[in-house]
């Protein structure tokens, strides 16, 4: 079987400009997670999670640099990485990098770069570094709202309060229990907070 280098990709440009990693990696990680908001409800011995927003994934991974077998600096190779931290001009931002390699292709800015050298030769030029990328995922806003499965319909609702009504009428109209009349003063209670409402 062929060896299958991994590449960054700079896909802000057209046509796409790739680099080949001189070595692939030994392994790599991927963060995910997801951001819930605590509601305090009376009478309930553990906060309510409110869902707000998916958290972008993360893409950790360090690429090993040697050119001691030609005795040739890694300094070229460093510059084209270091690109993708790097404003272009033509774009006023940092370039929109993809990590291909086997059945992963993972799409992302690069956020951080740490570069680590280890070997030098008589005049002090770089032979061996080691680079340790962090990736944070980047999708347009289109994209991701295309992509999002949603298999029933959204139930997200605007109340307008009518003078005299009560939380528990509310409840009872919206979701049959007046009982559930706690979490919806649970959730005014937390809109408030967050838009400074006058009480």
């Amino acid at each position: 079987m062929a060896l299958i280098k991994a590449r960054l990709v700079n896909v802000s440009v057209s046509p796409a400009e790739s680099t080949d990693v001189l070595f692939n990696p030994t392994e790599y990680g991927i963060d995910r997670g997801a951001n819930y908001a605590e509601l305090a409800a009376p009478g309930l011995s553990t906060p309510i999670l409110q869902f707000v927003r998916g958290e972008s994934q993360s893409l950790n991974v360090e690429l090993f640099l040697d050119g001691t077998d030609n005795r040739e600096s890694v300094y070229k190779a460093m510059e084209k990485i270091r690109k993708f931290v790097t404003i272009d001009e033509d774009l006023h931002v940092p370039p929109v990098c993809q990590f291909q390699w086997g059945d992963v292709t993972f799409q992302g800015v690069v956020t951080k770069l740490n570069e680590k050298f280890q070997l030098f030769d008589e005049a002090g030029k770089i032979l061996r570094a080691r680079l340790t990328l962090t990736i944070k995922s980047y999708e347009s806003v289109e994209a991701q709202l295309s992509s999002i499965p949603r298999l029933s319909p959204d139930r997200t609702r605007v109340r307008v309060f009518r003078q005299g009504e009560s939380l528990q009428q509310i409840a009872a109209e919206s979701y049959g229990n007046p009982g559930l009349w706690r979490l919806i003063a649970a959730a005014i209670s937390y809109l408030r907070g967050r838009a400074k409402l006058p009480g």
